[in-house]
């Protein structure tokens, strides 16, 4: 079964399954209005007008994989992933968790890493007495009045 299995059958039938609560009813009936069945794809549809398609979870590791090991632009964080995910039309409920796991478990990113305290380069602050003694240049050019 789909993780969207009831909201799919109840925009269908209109009939909400017999085993759930009378509050879990009212949050299926709530939570209809954000979604659109067009055959044989489920849609949902956010506040700010964005569709996107519901993904099975046979498809989501390689949309997720897709994505994250992309030859052109790819090994971003769990969450540039996701929303690179999102971007192209695809959801599901745990979009971040998988797509920080699948981050973890990434070995090019094991292997990187990241910028380590060692590497950093030294800050060095900028005594400042007077107004006019910190200098600075105008890439902007004067304002047009």
């Amino acid at each position: 079964m789909p993780w969207f299995a009831n909201v799919a059958n109840f925009l269908v039938t209109s009939i909400a399954p017999s085993e759930l609560s009378s509050n879990q009813r009212k949050k299926l009936k709530r939570d209809n209005l954000d979604y659109y069945w067009d055959e044989p794809y489920l849609f949902k549809i956010c506040n700010d007008g964005v569709i996107w398609r519901c993904v099975l979870e046979e498809e989501q590791m390689s949309i997720l994989d897709a994505y994250h090991s992309s030859p052109y632009s790819g090994h971003h964080g769990g969450a540039r992933t996701a929303s690179k995910v999102l971007s192209c039309g695809f959801y599901w409920p745990i979009l971040y968790k998988n797509a920080n796991d699948l981050v973890k478990r990434c070995d090019e990113c094991y292997k990187a890493g990241g910028i380590s305290k060692k590497d950093e380069m030294p800050l060095t602050t900028i005594l400042e007495i007077d107004i006019f003694d910190v200098w600075g240049f105008d890439f902007m050019g004067p304002f047009v009045s």
